[in-house]
């Protein structure tokens, strides 16, 4: 009591904040769990569910053999499954497939080839924890698209009148922009083994959602706190590595920029739902991160950011400032989702305005 008591008062306030966000994210987290599978059944909807459109049209229109909804459409929030974890609702499942791949060759390999050029030297930083990150993200979205592909091709060998599946109800509906427009007027209802949530598609919804913010966050603080921080401030040899070899690179072009053009591409093309309930993983990364950097300052006697200086009166509004980027980066991500939703919803309006053309001629 008595050392938390005699901390300078910037230091004390650092860490009230450090405890204020991990409480917060703890509580989401816990709350509305993103990766591990808690069914939270609502009553009225068990009751009073209505047929999705695949539902309707798999058995009849809505007659006596209408299929059961599937358990994970009963939930307020389901979790993701393998379908929307691995298909799209603009390109084909192999194209989105050939651009997971290509995604996560380039991503890894670039991340080897720092790894080999600088050692073990490079991982201290967020950044890179981040573009790791990121390499698990689009390997595991290649793989649910392959494994959703396989399942479309045995689909679609089992007769010849039978479709590819173009939707998945109101989750799917909502992922690419609301209501079931011409798409879903023709709709069916994805193979049965993509119906299912698994700890693969929860897992690539997770780590979407994490990095659909953490690459804001990255790119923001990057070039607008760190690098004018490091330029401005006092010069070292160990600052001009960072400068040179982490921040005016073609790899820290990648980690710094294109990692956003990278997940937002993904974003246009998946099937992925918003989930805001994933700011509870989010922030506890970065908080590990954060607890990392401290074991590293308390070994080393050296931030491995500035802005991470405990000793500085600004601390405590830098600390708090990094709290509310998480957040902000939320917002944007949520505009993303918003953008992403007019486009298909003009997109479905053009097709079926296209449909009726051709049919009044």
């Amino acid at each position: 009591m008595e050392l938390l008591w005699s901390m300078p008062a910037s230091q004390l306030q650092s860490y009230l904040v450090l405890l204020l966000s991990a409480l917060t994210s703890a509580y989401i987290t816990v709350a509305r769990p993103t990766i591990l599978h808690i069914e939270h059944h609502d009553p009225e909807d068990l009751d009073h569910h209505e047929p999705q459109p695949g539902e309707a049209r798999a058995n009849g229109e809505g007659g006596k053999g209408a299929e059961a909804p599937h358990p994970h459409q009963r939930e307020k929030c389901p979790p993701a499954t393998l379908y929307e974890a691995g298909t799209s609702g603009l390109v084909p499942t192999a194209a989105l497939l050939a651009y997971r791949a290509l995604m996560a060759a380039y991503i890894g390999g670039m991340g080897a080839n720092q790894l080999r050029n600088m050692g073990t030297y490079c991982l201290k930083f967020y950044t890179i924890w981040n573009w790791w990150l990121l390499a698990a993200y689009f390997t595991l979205a290649a793989l649910a698209s392959w494994t959703c592909l396989c399942a479309e091709r045995a689909e679609s060998s089992r007769g010849p009148n039978r479709q590819p599946p173009t939707a998945n109800g109101k989750a799917a509906a909502s992922a690419n922009g609301g209501d079931g427009g011409a798409e879903g007027s023709a709709a069916r209802l994805p193979p049965a083994p993509l119906r299912a949530a698994t700890g693969l598609s929860r897992w690539c919804h997770a780590l979407f959602m994490t990095n659909s913010a953490t690459v804001i966050i990255v790119d923001a603080v990057c070039w607008g706190v760190l690098y004018p921080m490091l330029k401005n401030g006092p010069q070292s040899a160990e600052t001009q590595r960072i400068i040179q070899r982490l921040l005016l690179s073609y790899t820290s072009y990648n980690q710094h920029g294109f990692n956003a053009l990278f997940i937002f591409t993904d974003l246009f093309l998946n099937r992925h739902r918003l989930a805001f309930h994933a700011v509870g993983p989010l922030g506890l990364w970065s908080l590990a991160y954060g607890a990392w950097a401290h074991v590293w300052h308390a070994i080393s006697g050296r931030w491995l950011y500035p802005f991470l200086d405990t000793s500085k009166p600004w601390a405590p509004v830098a600390y708090f400032g990094l709290y509310v980027v998480h957040w902000a980066a939320f917002g944007l991500v949520a505009l993303l989702f918003k953008a992403k939703a007019a486009l298909y919803r003009r997109r479905r309006r053009g097709a079926a305005g296209a449909e009726l053309k051709s049919k009044a001629e």
